[in-house]
Formats: structure tokens, sequence, C-alpha cells
């Protein structure tokens, strides 16, 4: 195990070569998480934030209509979602969600010729690119395995020398986080090289109507009041489910 480690961890470095984006040699170097002779078997999200090019959404989304095929047939790969901002005014335009059982299977996906192909040819079609690999945490109980067409994610910062202190707080709300009808699920997330955003919150819905409602229910407005004091930082985002992957 321990030589398979470091063969996958040169072949990450083989990557980062080929790709030469700061933001990709982080995430990609987080794929790796090794603990002795081992590797811990987490699973991973790994989180592109997109901005479409000027006038280019069209050209865009024609050039991964033909690479979707080839990134969701690996078998390492469990699931791709693809994200629209509702308000396109707004960056990120898009939010795209790969998901892995494991470190090794992430790096394994990410070490395929054609997948470092197609991640180094990204910044010629977008205007922007952000890459963030991220762990689940276990802050709310409230999932539910669907495909909700409405998603809301919160990027967050801790305060400086806070996150004890955040996270005692978050576990004093949860239940009047969760406990709302109109709130499918919602699923929380540390950055795993600890970059900025620190955590990633995500809410799922059944419909704007239900999103609305939410976010009008006095008891989530004052949470958000309180996320001033209590961050470092955060931006609230809502997405629409696109079907630019076929197990989306």
């Amino acid at each position: 195990m321990k030589l398979r480690t470091v063969f996958l961890t040169l072949c990450l470095v083989a990557l980062i070569a080929l790709t030469g984006c700061e933001r990709t040699q982080d995430a990609l170097m987080d794929t790796m998480k090794p603990t002795g002779t081992t590797v811990e078997a987490v699973p991973v999200k790994l989180v592109l934030l997109i901005d479409y090019p000027e006038n280019g959404k069209d050209a865009y989304l024609a050039w991964v209509a033909s690479n979707a095929p080839t990134l969701q047939a690996p078998e390492e790969v469990t699931r791709i979602r693809s994200y629209d901002n509702r308000d396109q005014t707004m960056s990120p335009n898009r939010l795209v969600e790969f998901e892995f059982e494991s470190f090794i299977d992430a790096a394994t996906y990410l070490n395929r010729p054609e997948i470092a192909a197609i991640l180094a040819d990204l910044p010629n079609h977008s205007r922007s690119s952000r890459v963030h690999t991220f762990i689940e945490r276990s802050d709310y109980a409230k999932t539910e395995d669907a495909n909700f067409p409405i998603k809301s994610i919160t990027l967050i910062d801790y305060p400086p020398g806070g996150k004890a202190a955040y996270l005692e707080w978050v576990d004093s709300i949860s239940s009047e986080i969760t406990t709302p009808p109109q709130l499918k699920a919602i699923a929380s997330y540390d950055n795993y090289y600890g970059d900025s955003p620190h955590r990633l919150v995500q809410f799922e819905f059944e419909s704007q109507e239900d999103s609305e409602a939410y976010e009008a229910l006095e008891e989530i407005q004052a949470i958000q009041d309180e996320m001033d004091v209590r961050t470092g930082g955060w931006e609230l985002h809502e997405f629409v489910l696109r079907g630019d992957y076929v197990n989306e």
C-alpha cells in the first residue's frame, strides 16, 4: 500500500506538470491523505466554480457536451452534477461537483490521461475557474439521495482561531436549520487543503418556491444575520440543476 501511495503521488506530480494551474495543483495534491502505511477511505468531493466566457456560454456548453462522455466514463467517479447560478450576473456562473468514495479513487481518476487533458483545456473555455477539494462533515442529519433541482450553497471562512467556536454554534442551531419541511437535504464540508473557502454547506430543495419560503423563515433570517458575527466571511449562491451529465 505504501508503494501504491508513492506511485500515485508521483502520478499526481506528473498531472500537475500537465495542468500548470496553481489552484488545480493544490486540489490535486489534496486528494492524497496518507495515514501511516494506508490511505484513509474518506468520501471526496471535487468542486469546480466556473465563470462562463463573456458571450461564450453556448460555446462552453458545447465543449462540455463533447467531453461529458469521457468525464463520466471512469468507474472511480460516482457522480457528476452541474448547476447554473440562478443569477447569471453573479460569479461563479456555474457549479460542477465530482464525487468519489476515496482519495485513491479521486487520484486515479484525475491521473487518467484523458481526464488530465480536459482539465488542462478548461482555462481555454472559461473566463475563470476555481477547484476545491472538500471532505464531508457530520454536522447535519437531513440527507435524501435525490437530484433536487435547486441547490443553495454557502461558502464560509472560519474566523481566525475560531473554528471550534463556530462548530459549537452550528451544533446548537442544527435543529433550527434542518427542521423546516421545505429543506429536503443538507450537507457540510471542510476544505481539505484548509484554503478559502474553509467550509461549504449545501441546501437542496424541490422547487424555487420552497427555497424562497425557507429563506423567508424568521429563524433562518436570524441565523444568517448572526453569520456575519460568527464567521470570518461568507457568501450565499443559489444554483439550478442542469442536465450535462447522465449520472447527475
